[in-house]
């Protein structure tokens, strides 16, 4: 099972649209089976090159990782997703407001996207590394007194929600966030060339680029970790996805178990839905972005197959950012016409 034609020519469109040194990292799984592609910008075009071990930011789809561990407590019986995340953890929320793990996981607690001065943070002050300053002193003082909740509880995508996901998670485990996806995800999975922090990278860590194409900062995510701190592989990620793909991890099933509709929204913890005529339509994705890179998981669990993008396309792009994701859908498209 190798890459086909169009796909190669459809990463390297990708690869082509920007700066020299754009490199892409793909993982591609048909019935279960999984290859990798490479594809860097380089001074003669776009070339093929082996990256399949190099790290990358993976900004949101550190989302799915915070989602998963929240689902393997709920198969502990540590918790339950309706719990007040103030029932697990002593915490001063404005209003006496009810947050629930559920709510923080489908982005439906209320909370907004960003904390309250990060956006002018982002803009202005440290539009390199925006979240860097935020603490978790910022968190609890913003918690219990000036943090907004819409009561609608409609879906409003939230960093700040899902980064306080994985704040009270590992404050219940006792254990700071990168010892608890070191312990739940990344050693179970056999992810040795995951991180939390660009510090702790062993290897290569691809250059992020930012929308003019320039060399850009690492992140740091400060106490919202959960949000969208990991550095990853595609190799490394295969082996997330390949635990989607098994029927012995209660926790993944849970995962992808939806937990909420609203319009054409659907989601499960963390995963979107998409969802067919059939269960072999069903797809789950998530994308994600930071100042220096892109990238997109989605997979097709019926027919064990998928497709992970991991890039140093700036997700910043107010339009080219969305190739990624972009690719990762007409990939995921083409695949089901040559099957249908």
């Amino acid at each position: 099972m190798q890459f086909a034609d169009h796909e190669i020519q459809s990463i390297h469109k990708v690869a082509k649209a920007f700066s020299p040194n754009t490199e892409l990292a793909v993982a591609k799984f048909d019935a279960g089976q999984c290859q990798y592609y490479g594809a860097r910008h380089g001074n003669k075009g776009v070339e093929q090159i082996d990256n399949r071990a190099s790290v990358f930011e993976i900004g949101s789809l550190t989302k799915l990782f915070t989602n998963a561990v929240l689902a393997q407590m709920v198969c502990e019986g540590k918790l339950a997703l309706t719990d007040p995340i103030t029932s697990h953890l002593d915490l001063a929320i404005a209003d006496n407001e009810k947050i629930t793990f559920e709510s923080l996981a489908t982005h439906t607690s209320g909370l907004p996207r960003l904390p309250p001065g990060l956006l002018w943070q982002a803009l202005f002050k440290r539009k390199d590394n925006p979240y860097q300053a935020y603490l978790e002193a910022d968190l609890l003082a913003h918690l219990a007194s000036d943090i907004k909740i819409n009561r609608t509880k409609k879906h409003n995508y939230s960093n700040l929600g899902v980064g306080l996901l994985g704040y009270v998670l590992a404050k219940i485990e006792g254990m700071n966030f990168t010892q608890l996806l070191q312990k739940r995800l990344f050693e179970p999975l056999g992810m040795s060339r995951s991180f939390c922090n660009w510090r702790d990278v062993h290897g290569e860590l691809v250059m992020g680029l930012n929308k003019r194409g320039d060399p850009t900062e690492n992140w740091d995510l400060g106490v919202l970790q959960g949000a969208g701190a990991m550095l990853s592989t595609v190799q490394d990620l295969g082996q997330f996805m390949k635990a989607h793909f098994d029927d012995m991890h209660a926790w993944a099933m849970l995962q992808r178990q939806v937990l909420f509709k609203q319009g054409h929204t659907q989601m499960g913890l963390g995963w979107y839905v998409f969802q067919g005529d059939n269960q072999s339509d069903t797809v789950y994705f998530h994308d994600g972005g930071t100042g220096g890179y892109s990238s997109v998981m989605i997979m097709d669990v019926e027919n064990r197959a998928g497709y992970i993008i991991l890039s140093n396309i700036s997700g910043m792009h107010k339009l080219k950012g969305q190739k990624v994701a972009k690719l990762g859908f007409e990939l995921m498209d083409k695949r089901k016409g040559q099957v249908d």
